[in-house]
């Protein structure tokens, strides 16, 4: 797997210059060929950048206050899904393996926020 330092800075250096307050940062939506066929997916250059993460459906919120927390929404591991859609982190290994201070399943965001 490639080389995730970088990301934990950038994440930090955003939110000093934030603050205070939340910005609330989503990947590009899978763009469909036809029927149930995708095409090839391209992850959000400015989502990639903090987050390093590559998977469609994800979401990061980064919170600026007197605690600063960078948040991942994401695609839940799918032992099935990934035969047909390939590899899928998960919360739990895609927040150890980025550096978030947490991470949640993407249908938990409405909830969350």
């Amino acid at each position: 797997m490639s080389d995730t330092s970088p990301y934990p800075p950038r994440r930090a250096r955003l939110l000093q210059k934030m603050q205070r307050g939340i910005a609330v940062i989503p990947t590009a939506p899978e763009a469909v060929r036809n029927g149930d066929a995708h095409y090839d997916y391209r992850h959000d250059s400015h989502f990639h950048y903090l987050s390093g993460f590559a998977e469609p459906e994800a979401v990061l919120v980064l919170i600026a206050g007197e605690t600063m927390q960078s948040v991942l929404f994401c695609r839940e591991k799918n032992p099935e899904r990934e035969i047909w859609d390939g590899f899928r982190f998960g919360p739990a290994a895609a927040a150890a393996h980025f550096g978030f201070d947490a991470a949640y399943p993407i249908d938990q965001l409405d909830d969350k926020l």
